[in-house]
């Protein structure tokens, strides 16, 4: 079965103020100019080194307490090569971006509250 390639060639805005312990960058991505969906592009700086990294997206403020949350949804594996696609939800309502460390079973950082779409600039 062969998936159908995505490319998210539009870029919206980027940021390097949403995660309070890391400079991570942000870049919000559409799949072009006139709709499709939204991707989130990641950029570390080069001294950041976490094993097994994986990048969560939360609905709402939710109130951590150091355990991944049930209504985590997955967006994928860290990797600053391949843009991760957003669930609708995330374009349509605010929540937290979560960094999780598969490898150490912690909660590495947790973004500031945030809408991921083209209003967030």
């Amino acid at each position: 079965m062969t998936g159908t390639v995505r490319h998210f060639d539009s870029s919206e805005w980027q940021r390097f103020d949403l995660f309070p312990k890391i400079r991570m960058g942000i870049r919000l991505l559409h799949e072009n100019r006139d709709g499709g969906a939204f991707a989130i592009a990641l950029a570390a700086p080069k001294d950041f080194i976490k094993p097994d990294l994986l990048i969560y997206w939360i609905k709402g403020k939710p109130n951590l307490t150091g355990r991944l949350p049930a209504n985590a949804q997955l967006l994928g594996a860290f990797n600053t090569a391949c843009p991760l696609p957003l669930p609708t939800e995330a374009t349509r309502e605010q929540g937290v971006l979560l960094l999780y460390s598969l490898a150490d079973d912690e909660i590495v950082d947790t973004s500031l509250p945030i809408r991921l779409s083209n209003t967030a600039k």
